[in-house]
């Protein structure tokens, strides 16, 4: 009896672990106002959760423990408990909030104020609005370095990216991009920042160490004309490092590219009008969200096949894959 009963307690704390660690895509529906709560391994809608008026951002803190959502209608952060999918804190920022997300060490959550040119910078200790920093024309995308002290912030209406400074709060230098610039991911190693642009198919490659352009990556040509310059949009690096992950609104395909040699290897089509791309922390599936489908793909990395197209709310827009608690 007594080994029995050590047994069960053993497979019930290994499922709890495992269920600890599952997978899990948060996606904002920017005409809905909720996020949809997708369950990768199961590939099925875990839950949905009422935020403000178009959530636009998401992200997940680094120990998965909270999911903050941009409030573009409303102008605040909702701030999410990943243990029970209810919002907590609601945190009113600055002017039309874009893209957010936690700094490295968890300290931050910081937020593209795209119609008061700043970042909105909210503690995690109190939830508490502590800064706002200047950083160029309508910022709409932060993105963290790994070396945890550095956020670059793209500026659409200067054309170019800024490098920002959690330690001093100040931009330190910037890059320019001589186009719009959309949405931005890096290498693992921070060694690369790679650019999506508006009017433009296809990506740009930014020494991140030299501060500069250094490559592009044309995707095929399209006769598509979108008077909004919507083209290539987003875009993530895998967990490797090795290639790197781009959607396009004209041909409603995901690329993958060969982060050595800047070569396009395959693409594979998603649901229309692909938005946002993020990967599973074990590289194995990436999730897209398809804004004019109102679904999410899921796409199995090794066999290179989508493998469940699961409904979601309104203009789905934004996403963060994380292992949640």
């Amino acid at each position: 009896m007594k080994s029995k009963i050590i047994l069960t307690t053993a497979i019930a704390l290994i499922s709890t672990v495992l269920f600890a660690q599952t997978p899990k895509a948060y996606i904002t529906n920017y005409g809905s106002d909720f996020i949809s709560v997708i369950d990768i391994q199961k590939n099925q809608k875990f839950s949905e959760v009422i935020t403000g008026s178009k959530p636009h951002g998401v992200a997940v803190s680094p120990d998965g423990s909270w999911i903050a959502v941009s409030n573009e209608g409303d102008n605040t952060v909702s701030i999410i408990s990943a243990a029970d999918n209810k919002v907590k804190q609601t945190i009113s920022v600055g002017k039309t909030p874009h893209q957010l997300s936690f700094s490295i060490d968890g300290k931050y959550v910081l937020t593209a104020i795209n119609g008061e040119h700043k970042v909105d910078v909210i503690s995690t200790a109190d939830w508490k609005l502590v800064n706002s920093i200047p950083v160029g024309k309508n910022p709409h995308i932060v993105l963290p370095m790994p070396d945890g002290k550095n956020v670059w912030v793209t500026s659409e209406g200067d054309n170019k990216i800024v490098k920002l400074n959690l330690d001093s709060m100040k931009v330190v230098s910037e890059i320019p991009t001589f186009g719009f610039p959309r949405v931005m991911t890096a290498t693992p190693d921070g060694k690369y920042i790679y650019l999506t642009i508006r009017w433009f198919h296809g990506l740009v490659k930014i020494d991140a160490e030299q501060n500069k352009i250094i490559a592009q990556v044309l995707l095929p040509q399209s006769d598509k004309f979108d008077n909004e310059g919507k083209a290539a949009h987003g875009l993530c690096v895998a967990p490797d490092g090795k290639t790197v992950y781009l959607t396009s609104q004209f041909t409603n395909d995901v690329t993958a590219i060969d982060v050595a040699s800047d070569k396009i290897m395959k693409n594979i089509t998603a649901g229309k009008n692909p938005n946002w791309i993020e990967f599973s922390s074990d590289g194995k599936f990436a999730v897209v969200s398809n804004t004019s489908s109102n679904d999410a793909s899921i796409i199995d990395v090794a066999n290179w096949k989508v493998v469940a197209t699961i409904p979601v709310g309104k203009n789905p827009k934004r996403l963060w894959v994380a292992n949640t608690k």
